[in-house]
């Protein structure tokens, strides 16, 4: 992977750490993402543990835009020496995607797969084991448009930028195609959910069959309106509005 795809990546994360009203929660997250613990990012750091326990719980002051950017090149650097496959997972290049995705947010703390699954009226068709997993974002995708207008390096962006997230498919049909598609990919999201099927028995079969094969949640969203699976994902956000 080049340098300016990196810098790139650095940027993103650290503007997201620094813009953030939870700057310690978006810290950890990240942190999590790439699956390292405080203690090898703290030596990395050259701090200790407690030190970056304290900022990730805001037991002390918002870090500086120093501190963020050691805090990001920590986790860069750690994961290269893992072999650099959360670096070039996530630095995926950006591309315009807006013409399938309704909306696409990233949470400052995590809410568990039920807790989306409630928020969208989901009925759980495979993978109930997961119920208790993390989700840091979610996206929502026009799966009419993508097929249309969406190659194959386009759906590995949208699966892939960040698999501990959910992503719903809306104008489904039947349901098979979006487990096709993500079954084609090696990174996955946690949960796919399908918006369109009246209920369990208008779902294809083999879809869950396959979601179960895939060992991911699948759920079917039972909201009426794409405008009100958008109005609750949002709500998780930012739940007193």
């Amino acid at each position: 992977m080049d340098e300016s795809s990196k810098e790139e990546l650095m940027n993103r994360i650290a503007g997201e750490i620094i813009l953030s009203p939870f700057p310690g929660k978006t810290m950890r997250k990240w942190r999590n993402l790439f699956e390292l613990t405080q203690s090898e990012v703290a030596r990395l750091m050259g701090i200790s543990p407690s030190v970056l326990s304290d900022y990730e719980n805001n037991r002390r002051r918002s870090p500086g835009t120093h501190f963020v950017r050691r805090f990001v090149q920590a986790l860069l650097d750690a994961d290269v020496r893992k072999g650099g496959v959360h670096v070039k997972r996530y630095a995926v290049f950006h591309r315009n995607l807006s013409v399938a995705v309704i909306d696409m947010d990233e949470y400052d703390s995590p809410k568990t797969i039920e807790e989306v699954v409630e928020a969208i009226e989901g009925e759980v068709l495979a993978g109930k084991k997961w119920l208790e997993i993390p989700i840091y974002g979610y996206t929502i995708i026009d799966s009419i448009k993508a097929i249309k207008s969406l190659d194959a390096l386009d759906f590995l962006y949208l699966l892939g930028k960040n698999p501990m997230r959910a992503v719903i498919f809306t104008g489904v049909t039947r349901g098979r195609s979006p487990i096709v598609a993500a079954r084609l990919y090696p990174i996955k999201p946690k949960m796919i959910a399908i918006h369109g099927p009246p209920d369990r028995d208008h779902v294809d079969p083999l879809a869950i069959e396959l979601a179960k094969l895939e060992d991911l949640c699948f759920v079917l969203c039972r909201l009426r309106g794409v405008e009100e699976i958008v109005e609750r994902l949002r709500g998780l956000k930012n739940p007193s509005q």
